[in-house]
């Protein structure tokens, strides 16, 4: 078991390396691995580009103190907006900026595309089927 552990926190690390030099590459040194996966997730999954912290922060895999200081950092940058929500004055509604979009659209294909799937010694079905596998750790 520890080999899986290891493993997958190597992997995570690697990313995190390859995401950060492709970001430096873009001039974006300010910009961290967890700002693009709110970015990322707000532009191809919440409806209208628009959803609230809690969403966000379950999507993301971060807590609520994490999220509240990464959408604080990325509305310094004018990434996001953070508006409270009409129907629920406790909650925040999160939307993608145009200046957010924008981003995104310029950098995600070189960015997130960091491995070379074609270059990975395994199938596609392979690579499906793991996710599905990892997936399914997580769930238990």
């Amino acid at each position: 078991m520890h080999d899986y552990f290891s493993a997958v926190l190597r992997m995570r690390q690697d990313l995190r390396q390859r995401v950060q030099r492709k970001l430096m590459e873009h001039g974006h040194k300010d910009i961290t691995l967890e700002m693009t996966q709110v970015l990322y997730y707000l532009h191809f999954w919440a409806k209208d580009m628009k959803t609230n912290q809690q969403e966000l922060a379950d999507r993301t895999g971060k807590n609520k103190s994490s999220i509240t200081s990464l959408l604080g950092n990325l509305t310094k940058r004018g990434l996001v907006e953070r508006v409270t929500d009409t129907h629920d004055r406790r909650s925040n509604v999160v939307t993608l900026t145009r200046r957010g979009l924008k981003f995104v659209e310029k950098i995600y294909d070189d960015v997130y595309h960091t491995y070379d799937i074609s270059k990975v010694p395994v199938s596609l079905p392979k690579l499906k089927e793991l996710t599905k596998l990892l997936n399914s750790i997580m769930d238990s």
